[in-house]
């Protein structure tokens, strides 16, 4: 059993997709390398491999063509903090935009405790709720008093009343050819129309006091900034958490949310980080890290060099991260340049081929970067046997030889746990060594006997551990031998039929 490390509450300060359980990611890093070595993870994404590898004392490399995957990456790993000095900007920040919520947020319930005026949390619009929304109130002050009730139809009205909101918004269109687009259909055309005029207005007012003001901890505030921002706008719903379905869909009822509220909870996420990773990491030797946001498929970092290689690429085109991530880069006035994502996007004219293709590149780079006979691990989980095909060619084509195959299982809400009953919920890690590959034996196998041996193997006939123990075997005899089995038109469905009737 693979226990996390300590650092859970560090990887909370802003939300991010398929981060993975940092157990699995120290225990690669310290069985595959020493203190000192250099570590690369090609696919940076939300930084667990960098800051696992740096308080294991290890310099590390990070590359990732999402500027929100340094961004997220570089604050998660800066330890310089001092809460004193972080509450006093944070408290000057509350003191101006006190004003600006008590003009928007203000009702006339008064506080039983301190006499304040309530302040709208939260308030349900939309068609169910029509001429009968209803809503969260609370004291800014003392924080003593919650209600819900009724709104007022003035309460509603200003939601989207004629703001005259000075300060810059990012009004850029979102790209007409947009794979996942659940939102156009409802008129929605701009990020600005993502969000409420009274939230819009709001959060212009927040973000141009965070970059105007001379703050030490300004990148902090501008992370809990970024991540409010998910939840002020009109993706969220009673029963629907926002980008919950790895898309931009708006409900028909959504939650409209108080922005001062969320960011002050983002605030309180990011002490408890702070806090938690200064204590840990004080009496540690670290190691020296770099992040660059660029391409990895070519890197300036030199030939055979790299002691160790750890990655978790996209699996195809379940997770878009460069539209999961247009929001919060138009916000922070940061573009992603799409030309090489390692993606499958019809949109971009990236299918399958166009994949292996892009990922072939970066392991050639990694092949170039690696020390002869060190390790590259891939996490990887795809639902497509065509695709595991694709990947073990392109390294057994570019001379790496497999050595492990670990399965993990995957804690949390993680995206691969929402899949169907039959399908994966673990996390495959790969090993290969840096080595010239050869087949080891030639002998026929089919599919029904694969399906035989996992079942036996398992524990019980639970179909996602006898699917993650077949991919274990199907992994090792398509790499070792010479004898192909054809898997392209293999599902996960007809193996889920297989194990029925096994």
């Amino acid at each position: 059993m693979i226990i996390a490390n300590d650092f859970s509450k560090a990887y909370d300060i802003h939300k991010y997709w398929s981060r993975k359980p940092a157990g699995p990611i120290a225990y690669c890093i310290d069985k595959f390398s020493r203190e000192g070595d250099l570590v690369v993870d090609m696919f940076l994404g939300s930084g667990v491999t960098a800051l696992e590898a740096v308080a294991l004392n290890r310099n590390f490399i990070g590359f990732d063509l999402n500027p929100m995957s340094i961004f997220i990456t570089r604050n998660t790993l800066s330890a310089d903090f001092v809460e004193d000095e972080f509450m006093n900007e944070y408290l000057f920040l509350l003191s101006k935009i006190q004003p600006i919520g008590n003009k928007v947020y203000s009702v006339s319930d008064k506080c039983t405790n301190c006499g304040s005026n309530l302040w709208i949390q939260h308030l349900n619009v939309g068609p169910k709720f029509t001429n009968n929304e209803t809503g969260v109130f609370y004291c800014p002050s003392c924080q003593s008093k919650k209600i819900v009730r009724s709104a007022s139809p003035e309460e509603v009205y200003r939601g989207n009343s004629d703001y005259q909101i000075k300060k810059w918004t990012p009004s850029v269109l979102f790209p007409k050819l947009f794979f996942k687009d659940r939102f156009s259909y409802k008129g929605i055309s701009s990020v600005n129309d993502m969000f409420s005029k009274r939230n819009l207005f709001v959060l212009s007012e927040l973000l141009d006091l965070i970059k105007k003001t001379p703050l030490q901890y300004k990148e902090l505030f501008l992370v809990a900034f970024s991540n409010t921002l998910l939840h002020a706008s009109k993706l969220k719903s009673e029963n629907v958490r926002p980008l919950g379905v790895n898309n931009y869909w708006i409900p028909d009822d959504y939650i409209e949310e108080n922005v001062i509220f969320r960011f002050k909870e983002r605030v309180k996420k990011i002490i408890r980080a702070k806090k938690e990773l200064k204590n840990k990491l004080h009496t540690r030797k670290l190691g020296h890290y770099e992040l660059y946001t660029q391409s990895c498929l070519s890197t300036s970092i030199s030939s055979s060099s790299v002691d160790y290689v750890l990655t978790d690429p996209p699996y195809g085109e379940s997770i878009q991260y460069s539209e999961l991530s247009f929001l919060w880069n138009a916000w922070l006035d940061r573009t992603f340049d799409q030309k090489e994502e390692v993606i499958i996007n019809p949109v971009q004219k990236k299918g399958a081929s166009e994949y292996l293709s892009l990922f072939e590149r970066s392991v050639i780079e990694a092949k170039r970067i690696l020390k002869p006979k060190k390790r590259y691990t891939l996490c990887f989980h795809n639902k497509e046997f065509k695709i595991w095909t694709g990947i073990l060619d392109i390294f057994k084509k570019n001379d790496f030889c497999l050595e492990t195959v670990e399965i993990f299982d995957l804690r949390g809400s993680s995206y691969n746990k929402n899949w169907a009953t039959f399908s994966p919920k673990s996390d495959l890690y790969l090993t290969f060594i840096s080595s010239p590959f050869s087949y080891k034996y030639n002998r026929p196998f089919h599919l029904e006997d694969v399906v035989k041996k996992s079942v036996k193997a398992a524990s019980s006939k639970n179909p996602p551990e006898i699917y993650d123990l077949l991919v274990k075997s199907l992994i090792f005899e398509l790499y070792f031998n010479k004898f192909q089995l054809d898997l392209s038109r293999v599902t996960i469905k007809s193996i889920d039929n297989l194990i029925e009737t096994t």
